[in-house]
């Protein structure tokens, strides 16, 4: 595709995005910029913050967003020149220059304190400026970017990195060509190709320890100094997706490795488990001794994170202790396997790499069954036709990135047509967005505040246990409630961005908080009543009553999140505390009469989850019937010879494989049968057969 169209489709969904969300296109194609360098595990999440101003000396100030990296003990600092042209248009080295430069003030002026002097206390840059001086005061590094419609000069080459205080300042630029590449890549991941000889003279010393047509593995032994210093040059885009959530969620540096690094670096190798490690490709070099591998690319730690990370530790803040790296020497099995094949084989290489350790399937959740199932309900469900429409539509449930476009890509026009009609692009929702949902209706407005990405886990670990204790829990009842959240937070949003008291900024927290507490002070009235949930999914909007409440709790949320008495200064950061929302909930709200007599008794909510819960069940078993049916009576008997030769089954198991087996003569298993028959070939797959 060429860079002029695929731009265009980009500023398209920018302006139809900006159109319904009542948004400048600025502030949509920084979202949609930042959401897919998130989702590429460039940057770990993203807070959307627009600050301009003019610092001491006359100088300009400006920057659109940032996210605070614990892991990499780094601040990221997002400023976005944005053209709209239609003409593209490009970024001058002068031009990128004075960005960067602007970015960079905002940084000296909120150390300096002049931000703070001069910024409206409740604007978030000025809360912000507060955290630079103070929180991220000691931060090791700060990432600047440009994120642009623009396309960068040829003249713009490497821009090398600078001091700013103590940290050290990166400078990265993303502009349209850059975003194409990484959206047009096999994987959704911009591939880091790392020369091994600028950290070594030879390499890494490596054995060929299997191949096959799908990876081929390695064992290697990486010295410490070098894992280091990749970590330190690359941070946290070496870590696989999952294992940075991991690290995120339980604390980044294990004490005992750091005791052995500093104390016993010489028995760093008999006492660490080492890594494991995934590449899409490696460059190996043959020297006397043994080969060396001198080139790798795209290079992902799948288990050992926190092995590499209290080793980078060390060199950055022991400095007296950080030779002793050179003598520790860390094992690595590496497997490398081709773009084509990296999500089908990467995901379980990750998996069962951290099997041994706590680290639970919620990690792993993107490809959960749970997600595959809310996909499957939203091509099926229709919602009820409204405003005239003559027709249901569907509210498309986008399990991976991109699945909307890529569904129409082979289509005719007419084909396409009729698409977007069921599948309305205002009703298109993420993992993300519904992680959102279910943990703004748990009442948990604190952990959603605190971005997608880490709210997302959050929401993980519930579902995952929710999921194993009662799959059937998660129906057509849970999937309509939850586009019921998707139509209130909506809503929700509209009536902040409107309403008289509202200010720029925190409209992200305000909106949560505000349904939160919604369903915590509903819950909290006699009578055991719930919202009519039923009423908003038939009608596919809130009633006027909903509305005028929802209007009053949100300034009440707005005027508790800026209050002067706050106990954090960033009101971006107040709002993922705990003891914030236990102070919303000591508010009391009235609720109006009106909005009172819209509620439902809870147990007409209890009994439709119950019949939903009974119909997914029956979903559920016609499924594996028509699971046993296509595997077919031929293949079934190959396993049954299979496993009788091996003595893998037992006599009882062995009646339930010759039951599917009697399908050739028109005999089908019961519905019991056909579950025990599919664990049977669950078990016949783990003990190796083909």
């Amino acid at each position: 595709m060429e860079l002029s169209e695929f731009r265009a489709g980009i500023m398209d969904d920018v302006h139809f995005n900006a159109s319904i969300n009542g948004t400048s296109p600025r502030e949509e194609f920084l979202a949609l910029y930042a959401g897919i360098l998130v989702e590429a595990e460039e940057l770990e999440d993203f807070e959307q913050l627009a600050y301009e101003g003019i610092g001491s000396r006359n100088r300009k100030i400006q920057i659109d967003g940032y996210y605070y990296s614990e892991i990499d003990n780094c601040l990221n600092i997002i400023i976005c020149p944005f053209i709209d042209s239609i003409e593209i248009q490009s970024l001058t080295a002068t031009e990128a220059e004075n960005q960067f430069r602007r970015a960079r003030a905002f940084i000296e002026e909120a150390r300096s304190g002049f931000i703070q002097k001069y910024a409206e206390e409740s604007s978030p840059g000025y809360g912000l400026a507060l955290d630079v001086q103070k929180r991220f005061s000691s931060v090791t590094k700060i990432k600047f970017y440009i994120i642009t419609d623009m396309v960068m000069s040829n003249r713009i080459r490497e821009i090398q990195s600078t001091s700013l205080g103590n940290s050290v300042a990166e400078y990265h630029i993303w502009d349209i060509s850059r975003l194409q590449n990484l959206q047009e890549s096999k994987t959704g991941k911009e591939e880091i190709v790392i020369d091994l000889k600028e950290f070594s003279e030879q390499g890494i010393p490596c054995l060929e320890a299997g191949s096959n047509n799908e990876y081929t593995a390695y064992l290697c032994s990486i010295p410490g100094a070098i894992l280091a210093d990749l970590y330190n040059r690359y941070g946290g885009r070496l870590l696989e997706g999952n294992v940075r959530s991991f690290l995120s969620a339980k604390g980044k540096i294990n004490k005992e490795i750091r005791n052995t690094i500093l104390n016993r670096p010489e028995m760093f190798f008999a006492y660490n488990n080492g890594i494991a490690a995934t590449a899409y490709a490696v460059k190996v070099e043959y020297g006397a001794a043994c080969p060396y591998i001198t080139e790798i690319t795209s290079l992902q730690i799948v288990n050992g994170g926190q092995t590499t990370v209290s080793l980078a530790a060390v060199a950055v803040n022991d400095k007296s202790k950080a030779l002793d790296l050179k003598n520790i020497y860390v094992p690595m099995k590496l497997s490398v396997v081709t773009p084509e094949k990296a999500m089908e084989l990467i995901p379980n290489i990750a998996k069962y790499a951290n099997k041994q350790n706590k680290v639970s399937d919620a990690d792993f959740f993107s490809n959960h069954a749970f997600h595959i199932r809310m996909e499957d309900l939203s091509r099926r469900i229709l919602a009820p036709a409204v405003m005239g429409n003559q027709f249901g539509t569907r509210w498309y449930y986008e399990r991976t990135r991109g699945q909307y476009k890529q569904e129409q890509a082979r289509m005719t026009r007419v084909q396409k047509d009729k698409f977007v009609i069921q599948n309305p692009k205002t009703q298109l929702f993420t993992k993300t967005d519904l992680a959102k949902f279910v943990n703004i209706y748990r009442q948990l407005p604190h952990h959603v505040s605190t971005g997608a990405q880490k709210n997302f886990i959050r929401f993980a670990e519930w579902a995952s246990e929710a999921w194993e204790k009662n799959e059937t829990d998660f129906n057509e009842a849970f999937f309509r409630k939850i586009v019921c959240l998707n139509i209130l937070y909506k809503k929700s949003d509209y009536l902040v961005k409107h309403a008289s008291w509202y200010e720029m900024g925190y409209k992200a927290q305000v909106v949560t908080y505000t349904l939160s507490y919604l369903f915590y002070t509903i819950e909290q009235r006699p009578g055991d009543v719930v919202l009519d949930f039923r009423s908003i999914w038939n009608n596919q909007n809130i009633s006027h009553a909903l509305e005028l409440q929802l209007e009053q709790i949100a300034e009440i949320m707005y005027n508790h999140l800026v209050s002067p008495n706050r106990e954090v200064e960033n009101v971006t950061e107040w709002a993922k505390r705990e003891a914030c929302w236990k102070m919303a909930k000591q508010i009391e709200v009235p609720l109006s009469d009106k909005f009172l007599s819209e509620l439902m008794p809870a147990c007409e909510e209890q009994e439709e989850n119950r019949n939903a819960g009974k119909e997914q069940r029956l979903q559920n078993k016609a499924s594996l019937m028509i699971q046993v049916a296509e595997y077919g009576a031929d293949k079934w008997k190959v396993l049954l010879e299979w496993g009788t030769a091996n003595h893998i089954f037992t006599p009882q198991e062995i009646s339930f494989i010759r039951a599917a087996v009697s399908m050739e003569e028109g005999k089908f298993p019961s519905e019991k049968q056909c579950i025990k028959i599919m664990q049977l070939l669950k078990k016949a797959k783990e003990e190796g057969v083909e």
